[in-house]
């Protein structure tokens, strides 16, 4: 009886909640398809009169820029954040030293802190370089903020891996860079498609860097031209929520097809022991 009780209080929650999360994007949806006229009535629920594709075509016009460059900055410096993370992890979970897991600690911390709080030092360092403005300047950046989550999530998974196997590589010879390469890596490739999803959604979501480490649009990530969509005179709301689905396609996308690996990794990262 206690069970059935829970079972339908479970679904009636879980359907309520559905509800809930659902609104912002039905509002979203109606609101990219309605006219200027239609948006400044602030009926945001309402479904459009006549169905508006063109906003479509505007915002695409406008993001199209911004898309390119956050496709090459958010590849690049996830490859090299899961690349670099990955390794610490291995060096971290697999080798006996000192401070090792107080430097698995400071990473924990450290991969939570906000952008807010090193974004000084860190335009005082590309300015130093040279890098403010450019491509390598923000993949830089992105990849040294994002190494740490990488490592995070590596690191966990890769504890779950049997230190047998390893013991074995280096019976027969293997070398632990080369058990990294060729064992570790095919075996924990779960675990690091759910580092690189993860650091791919921080890295194309952010907003503060984007915009305070780049001048002009030739470098900008694309969430600053999103937030520039709505208009300076006018508010183009409509406008802007079509640029939000437009830009919400790659990631939407990379769940969609590497989202079974990222449910077994988190499962396979938690469920072993």
């Amino acid at each position: 009886m206690k069970e059935k009780s829970f079972l339908l209080f479970s679904a009636v929650l879980i359907v309520v909640l559905s509800i809930v999360w659902m609104i912002p994007i039905y509002a979203l949806l109606t609101t990219s398809l309605k006219t200027q006229e239609e948006v400044a009535l602030q009926k945001y629920l309402t479904l459009p009169q006549r169905l508006q594709f063109s906003n479509f075509a505007r915002a695409f016009q406008a993001l199209k820029i911004g898309l390119r460059n956050s496709f090459i900055i958010t590849l690049t410096a996830t490859f090299i954040a899961v690349f670099v993370g990955s390794l610490a992890g291995y060096s971290l979970t697999s080798f006996n030293f000192r401070f090792a897991t107080l430097l698995f600690f400071l990473i924990v911390v450290v991969t939570f802190l906000p952008y807010h709080i090193v974004l000084i030092p860190i335009t005082h360092i590309l300015k130093s370089l040279a890098l403010l403005n450019t491509y390598a300047g923000l993949i830089l950046i992105y990849t040294i903020l994002s190494a740490p989550m990488a490592t995070l999530i590596t690191g966990t998974f890769f504890m779950k891996i049997p230190p047998e196997l390893e013991e074995a590589a280096m019976l027969d010879g293997c070398k632990p860079f080369l058990f990294y390469l060729r064992i570790l890596l095919p075996v924990s490739l779960p675990g690091l498609v759910s580092a690189t999803i993860l650091v791919f959604i921080q890295i194309y979501n952010e907003f503060l860097l984007g915009i305070a480490l780049t001048r002009g649009p030739e470098v900008k990530p694309v969430m600053p031209f999103l937030a520039e969509l709505k208009g300076t005179q006018i508010a183009q709301w409509h406008i802007q929520m079509a640029g939000a689905l437009i830009t919400s396609i790659i990631p939407v996308a990379v769940f969609i097809f590497l989202g079974k690996y990222f449910i077994s990794g988190l499962m396979a990262g938690y469920g072993k022991g």
